[in-house]
């Protein structure tokens, strides 16, 4: 993949998903791991990254309801 601009914000936020949530997460499991974010921050930042194809989006159950979670894509480091 070419290289791919990222604000500090967005690789902030990919590397606790990348670290910490290997197998998905939804946008409540980042927010719990960051301070200072909104809900609505992390989810926009989230689904900008999958714009990059950084995470791929898929809906899951959390819960009683169908939310987006975020999966990391594997990376050839």
């Amino acid at each position: 993949m070419e290289n791919v601009k990222l604000t500090a914000n967005q690789e902030a936020i990919l590397k606790i998903v990348r670290e910490d949530f290997a197998e998905g997460a939804f946008a409540a499991d980042v927010l719990e791991k960051v301070e200072g974010k909104t809900f609505n921050a992390i989810n926009a930042t989230l689904a900008s990254l999958a714009t990059k194809g950084l995470v791929s989006k898929t809906k899951a159950v959390r819960g009683e309801k169908m939310l987006t979670k975020y999966i990391p894509v594997p990376t050839a480091e």
